[in-house]
């Protein structure tokens, strides 16, 4: 099976948010071969999780309380609040029966896509770890400081994890991935499309950029900005 890889852009994230949730959508409506992009976010943003809908539940963030001049914009995937800015961001949107042994649950696709980031890390000479169930992993709003079973370490601190959405048989993944001190970006995104490419069997290729491909002349929705 062949992805189509998009350009890697940098654009605020208000901006990246509504184009994932674009070609979400185009996917619900059109089956299309999964598309995966890998980007960056040209400024300080916090991005937070569907359940965080109003002034109450920001509260609840310390990153939030700790960063108040950073702005604030909402993802349609679950998860909590997380700081972009110095971090590589990938979105993968496929349909769960082009692959359903990897794809089916949150769980399996969760972890499978963490095995592709952590082989991507290994070959840019690090060694992560998978945090597992058998911790005691307390629970948090703030993705980093409070890391899940399949997310990924690397000396004592939380250097990848994800968050999904699902609908109509169609999955949104996204993931943010600390640069790790001495690792080029695009090394980082040659070794995690590398890891993709081995764990999930496929080839992923530069897409044909046609608008009619991923947008079906639909309309970009506008991605909540939320303020304290």
């Amino acid at each position: 099976m062949n992805w189509n890889l998009l350009p890697t852009i940098s654009a605020p994230m208000p901006l990246q948010m509504a184009l994932d949730e674009l070609l979400f959508e185009s996917q619900k409506k059109q089956a299309q071969a999964p598309t995966l992009r890998f980007y960056v976010s040209s400024a300080s943003w916090i991005s937070v999780g569907y359940s965080f809908r109003d002034s109450t539940a920001l509260s609840k963030s310390d990153l939030i309380l700790k960063n108040p001049q950073v702005p604030v914009c909402q993802r349609v995937t679950g998860g909590g609040c997380v700081l972009h800015g110095r971090d590589l961001i990938f979105s993968l949107i496929v349909r769960v029966q082009t692959d359903p042994e990897r794809l089916s649950s949150v769980q399996a696709s969760y972890a499978k896509i963490h095995e592709s980031v952590r082989m991507g890390l290994q070959s840019c000479g690090l060694d992560p770890k998978f945090y597992s169930s058998r911790e005691e992993l307390p629970k948090g709003n703030d993705c980093f400081d409070f890391p899940v079973e399949s997310d990924l370490s690397w000396k004592g601190k939380k250097i990848a994890g994800g968050a999904q959405k699902r609908s109509e048989g169609v999955l949104l993944h996204h993931e943010s991935i600390s640069i790790p001190e001495g690792v080029e970006r695009e090394e980082l995104i040659r070794a995690v499309r590398q890891g993709l490419e081995r764990v999930f069997e496929v080839s992923i290729q530069n897409a044909d950029l046609d608008p009619d491909l991923y947008f079906q002349a639909e309309k970009s929705k506008k991605t909540t900005n939320c303020s304290l």
